[in-house]
């Protein structure tokens, strides 16, 4: 039937595979096509630009990412329901705009419509402005941005998994403090207004929780590792895609965010939105083992 999953996937996020091949080789291209790519567009796009303006944009890059992920990777199987696509699906439930009940239909684009200003509010303004309140209050950790100490493959390679093991330490605290102290779960009830989430639950979050669980662990994550502005790029992108995936709805055994040992799976997220508890990291699931959130979904 389309819109439901009828039976187990034939490969599992994680798994070895050739679907997990795929996401390795989605992975070694950023890692070996894109740096000689950049590196001489680098000193074009910013070499005449003040340090403040520079960070801005280079974190600026998430907005037209963020459409294109929507483009190529939400919307074919949203609209086409193939059933190729339909055996990766984690909720058994159809998509709220398919639901026969049009009070469902009808809460489903009102949150929609909620989501779009809420996401262009976080993404456009709010992360600019915590960028920008970065560069004054670590002037002295701003990243490099030139050509000429660029990075070497293993240094941008050491650079993102530092930043992305940092990073989601500081994702899982605050997202575990979220939840377990009341005056600051009213803010991110916001976020868990989707019990199947899509892609435009990604960023849906108050800003006040936009601004702890997410600018404040990605900004102090560069201040201190301080790679270079394209390693930056690297792993912002790496955790920003790794977000989407976790809001997708589908556990695509072939994301390049989901192959190697200890990244968090789809259906853990989505296992967290629907019943709340648990599974507090995101990009990987090692917070979890080793302060042991992740026992209820592994009973699940």
């Amino acid at each position: 039937m389309k819109g439901v999953r009828t039976s187990s996937p034939p490969a599992m996020q994680g798994a070895p595979s050739l679907y997990a091949l795929l996401g390795a080789l989605q992975s070694a291209l950023c890692f070996f096509v894109l740096p000689p790519l950049c590196k001489p567009l680098w000193p074009v796009i910013f070499s005449d630009l003040s340090p403040q303006i520079r960070e801005v944009l280079l974190w600026a890059i998430t907005a037209p990412y963020f459409v294109m992920y929507a483009l190529v990777v939400a919307l074919p199987p949203y609209l086409l329901e193939w059933d190729f696509f339909e055996q990766f699906k984690i909720s058994k439930e159809p998509w709220p705009w398919k639901d026969e009940r049009a009070n469902v239909r009808r809460e489903f684009w009102t949150l929609t419509y909620k989501s779009i200003c809420i996401d262009s509010i976080n993404i456009l303004v709010l992360l600019p402005c915590c960028v920008y309140a970065k560069t004054i209050a670590f002037p002295r950790r701003a990243p490099s941005f030139s050509a000429d100490d660029w990075p070497t493959h293993w240094e941008s390679f050491s650079g993102v998994v530092a930043s992305i093991v940092l990073h989601e330490f500081g994702f899982y605290w605050t997202h575990r403090i979220m939840h377990a102290r009341p005056g600051l779960y009213r803010f991110h009830k916001v976020h868990h207004q989707y019990k199947q989430n899509d892609v435009l639950s990604a960023q849906h979050f108050h800003p006040v929780d936009f601004f702890f669980s997410i600018a404040a662990p990605a900004l102090l994550t560069a201040a201190v590792v301080r790679p270079h502005s394209f390693t930056q790029a690297l792993a912002g992108l790496w955790i920003f895609h790794a977000n989407m995936d976790d809001h997708l709805g589908y556990a695509f055994p072939w994301s390049p965010v989901r192959w190697f040992p200890f990244s968090a799976g789809t259906d853990a997220h989505e296992f967290h939105h629907s019943v709340n508890m648990g599974c507090y990291g995101s990009k990987l699931s090692l917070w979890d083992w080793v302060f042991k959130t992740d026992r209820v979904y592994e009973q699940w």
